[in-house]
């Protein structure tokens, strides 16, 4: 374990070699009446070597020049939009000293009401360095660490300088206040607090103090942002995605019969939200069916169901299990298929007669499903809810797995979210925010940060912040994952 955190380490006093180099500088023309930033792609670059070369990254290409997703050749121009770039440059012009990043001993953020010499992040995270048998929590939280420090490396080209500092909350020789009491924590301009509730409570009163912002990725029902003016909470409150999936439910399946699935003998843990979609329906005099079931779902749950002039139906379960989705997503799949068959050369067959649908409203909890179980959920072209989105088979996981595997030796660990791309999107948007702020950060200012798994768009919530972002996703039967926020 040890050597690998120093193989990070070195990593880490590399890039701040690349910190103070000089923003995007490409030539710029008019197209189609808007000015753009120009590259012309050279012999054998790739789209990871050039982002390298302008200090952006390869999803930002992609983005940009969607053509890019299936390579790149000699002679391809690739855009980038005037206004975007530009902006980035200018709200980075005050000068920072020469950027450092920490070593394997000490691992640094600040007040950000201020602006400061040395912006600096500080990670408080449990890598447990000194344990014999390092936990999962260990090695989840150093894939987090080097996430963070690949996000870090893709701004090392853009001016403006900021410390990257890390302590591991676990080490044996020091606690926590310890670690609260040195200087270089004081003087942060932000915190990443670790996923351990009474770890983070400590962190958020010291804070509060200090005037010191504290960013909790990690726990997800945590609500210290409410009281604590310092709190921002990554992660959009239980109450107010069900209010947001309930209203994409809502406008998505407008027209549709709701069919509330329910297994007399099974595991029901959404029926909470279950609930609170019913009353909402019921407001605007919806009355959903309910769907009962003991142990499998059978097809003859739906007999009773008219389907002979386009009814449509929406099905939602009260589990969001594999275990559970297990027992009636083969029924549904079958019922499905059943709707949308045509004889053609029945007598009354009648082309301009809509057909009947089935879809499939879902949770968070699918998208961990993997193997049969997500073909399924294409298959079914089924909806979800999440806080977060990560396209694990797309062009820009597959990208920074490729470089996390570079740097590491290693692939991401697994979980549901990826540790690793959360790192990463966590430090783009905190280094992105302090530069654009001039050394402080500030919660809504940028407005919204888009990444690869999450999106921030931070508001004020009771005394604190809180991420007020909910993804929708849709599965394609091509195998696409379709993603908006909300």
């Amino acid at each position: 374990m040890r050597n690998v955190y120093h193989r990070l380490s070195f990593l880490a006093i590399a890039l701040s070699a690349f910190f103070m180099s000089e923003a995007l500088d490409l030539p710029v023309k008019t197209v189609d009446g808007h000015e753009v930033f120009y590259y012309k792609v050279g012999k054998k670059e790739t789209v990871y070597g050039i982002a390298k070369h302008l200090g952006i990254t390869p999803e930002e290409i992609v983005r940009h020049n969607p053509d890019a997703a299936d390579g790149i050749k000699r002679g391809m121009m690739l855009y980038f939009p005037f206004e975007e770039y530009a902006a980035i440059d200018s709200s980075v012009g005050r000068e920072l000293a020469e950027d450092t990043v920490a070593d394997a001993d000490s691992i640094y953020a600040s007040n950000d009401t201020v602006i400061v010499k040395d912006p600096s992040i500080a990670l408080l995270l449990p890598f447990g360095l000194s344990s014999e048998e390092p936990t999962r929590g260990n090695k989840l939280a150093l894939d987090f660490y080097k996430g963070f420090l690949l996000g870090a490396d893709t701004l090392a080209e853009r001016s403006g300088t900021i410390k990257i500092l890390a302590f591991d909350t676990e080490a044996k020789d020091t606690d926590l206040s310890a670690i609260l009491a040195r200087q270089e924590v004081a003087d942060a301009a932000v915190i990443v607090a670790p996923n351990d509730k009474d770890a983070l409570e400590t962190i958020a009163t010291n804070a509060a103090e200090r005037g010191t912002r504290v960013l909790n990725v990690f726990l997800v029902h945590d609500s210290l942002y409410l009281t604590n003016p310092m709190m921002l909470q990554a992660n959009i409150p239980q109450r107010q995605m069900y209010k947001l999936a309930a209203d994409a439910f809502l406008s998505d399946y407008a027209g549709y019969t709701p069919l509330i699935l329910r297994n007399t003998t099974g595991k029901n843990e959404k029926e909470g939200f279950v609930s609170y979609l019913t009353e909402r329906m019921r407001e605007k005099g919806i009355e959903p069916q309910m769907i009962e079931y003991d142990g499998n779902l059978l097809a003859s749950s739906f007999e009773s169901l008219p389907v002979s002039n386009g009814e449509r139906y929406v099905v939602v379960p009260s589990s969001g299990t594999l275990a559970e989705f297990n027992k009636f997503a083969y029924t549904l799949k079958s019922f499905r298929d059943r709707l949308t068959m045509v004889d053609t050369e029945a007598e009354d067959y009648d082309p301009l007669k809509p057909l009947a649908k089935l879809a499939v409203f879902g949770y968070p909890d699918w998208t961990a499903f993997r193997g049969d179980a997500l073909d399924m959920l294409h298959k079914l072209e089924a909806a979800v809810y999440s806080r977060f989105f990560d396209d694990f088979a797309g062009f820009a996981s597959r990208t920074l797995e490729n470089d996390f595997k570079y740097w590491y030796g290693e692939g991401f660990i697994e979980s549901v979210p990826s540790q690793a791309i959360l790192g990463y999107d966590t430090a783009r948007f905190l280094i992105k925010n302090i530069r654009a702020n001039g050394g402080a950060f500030d919660p809504v200012f940028p407005l919204v940060f888009e990444g690869i798994q999450s999106t921030f768009e931070f508001e004020k919530t009771g005394e604190g912040y809180c991420n007020s972002t909910l993804y929708i996703l849709n599965y394609r039967p091509d195998g696409r994952i379709d993603e908006r926020t909300i």
